[in-house]
């Protein structure tokens, strides 16, 4: 049969419906299409933004993001970030550097033939912060000639875990020897005054003890302890006096945690997200280490209390994603522990939020871009095969819990 023969004729349709198709085809044109595309993104902006994203934006978000931070932000020169993207030859923070580490590393295990090399570039110009004139050395907040007695103990303990994570990610074992001289730090701003807990600051400045130095340094102690046999016990012991002391001294009656305490016994009530999060993920830890029950329960309770947290409006957390990064990583890693598809959501609610607020108006601090990157990389991690594999042997084996 002829094909013109086979195709069925529109010789015998009514006249309407024959006006109907050819009005069908004028909407589906590309130029219409287009221009509803954008009436919709004029009127109904909260709408749109108030829909998950597909989780295959994850990746093309992630490169994009970091792309826009290695351009904006490093001084290949140099060899070291800015801090602010309209000032040049002003190096970033300590803290700020922890991050981008922290998001190139991520970036190595997705992309590594472009990253890996850029986190090894990273992690050797990070010597200039490094005072090696110390007895017991550790990073100053901004670069060094040595002896200058300005080191926070928070900004270790964010390097030692980003080290830790980069020795797993590069097989690179200077990454680890360094995480753990930097473990040493953190022991050192260990002292009774208050019952123990670690201090802020190596100079005890406003003479404050916080969680944001004590819960990333437990979470850095569990993590170095896996790669460091040896001295796994120690460290192991040393993270559960920090999270004892700090649950102890800093966690407020709705399951949040307070940012710190004086040495005249006054306690910063006011909750920040990140102190919440790195706690979670000690006690995830320590349970994945230990089978501890209580420990998991502990998790699974603050990781609710920081519902709390959340924009009913919009879905993102209230605090600046320098912060709120910390809580969707913890997130995930209770959504890798128990499956729940709340945290998984609620993470990924927060990215979208932080990922259309970076779209709308770029923040030029490189902390705020890179933690934006840093989510976007995890969140990528979270389907896909590699990832869920990478975090799996990073965990820890998932202990079976001891009958109670």
């Amino acid at each position: 049969m002829a094909l013109a023969n086979a195709m069925p004729s529109n010789s015998g349709r009514p006249l309407r419906r024959r006006r109907e198709l050819a009005k069908q085809r004028r909407l589906t044109h590309p130029v219409i299409i287009a221009q509803f595309a954008a009436l919709c993104l004029l009127i109904a902006p909260a709408a749109l933004a108030a829909a998950p994203s597909a989780p295959t934006m994850d990746l093309p978000r992630a490169m994009e993001v970091t792309r826009s931070m290695q351009a904006r932000f490093y001084d290949p020169v140099n060899r070291l970030f800015n801090d602010k993207a309209d000032k040049k030859n002003k190096p970033a923070s300590m803290w700020a550097c922890g991050v981008a580490l922290g998001a190139d590393i991520a970036a190595a295990r997705q992309t590594p033939i472009i990253y890996k090399p850029i986190v090894w570039a990273l992690f050797r110009s990070m010597d200039r912060y490094w005072d090696w004139k110390q007895p017991i050395p550790g990073y100053e907040p901004f670069p060094t000639a040595g002896d200058g007695h300005d080191k926070y103990y928070d900004d270790n303990a964010w390097i030692a875990i980003a080290l830790t994570e980069g020795f797993e990610t590069t097989g690179r074992h200077e990454m680890i020897d360094r995480a753990s001289q930097i473990a040493r730090f953190l022991e050192s701003g260990w002292d009774d005054t208050l019952g123990g807990g670690i201090w802020w600051h190596e100079q005890h400045k406003n003479n404050y003890k916080n969680t944001c130095a004590n819960a990333p340094s437990a979470v850095a102690f569990l993590r170095l302890a896996k790669a460091s046999p040896a001295k796994a016990a120690e460290l192991r012991e040393m993270a559960q006096r920090t999270v004892n002391w700090t649950v102890s001294r800093l966690q407020n009656d709705d399951g949040l945690f307070a940012d710190g305490i004086s040495t005249d016994g006054h306690v910063q009530r006011v909750p920040i997200t990140y102190n919440t999060a790195l706690m979670i993920r000690a006690e995830l830890l320590l349970y994945r280490a230990t089978g501890d029950r209580s420990n998991l329960e502990a998790a699974e309770g603050m990781e609710k209390a920081a519902d709390a947290f959340v924009s009913k409006d919009t879905g993102r957390y209230r605090d600046k994603v320098r912060w709120s990064h910390l809580l969707v990583e913890a997130d995930l890693a209770m959504y890798r522990q128990d499956k729940n598809p709340h945290w998984l959501a609620r993470a990924r609610a927060a990215a979208d939020a932080e990922y259309a607020a970076w779209k709308a108006s770029p923040s030029d601090q490189l902390i705020d871009i890179a933690s934006l990157a840093r989510e976007l990389w995890l969140l990528n991690e979270s389907h896909t095969a590699a990832g869920i594999s990478f975090w799996r042997r990073a965990d820890g084996p998932l202990t079976t819990a001891p009958t109670r």
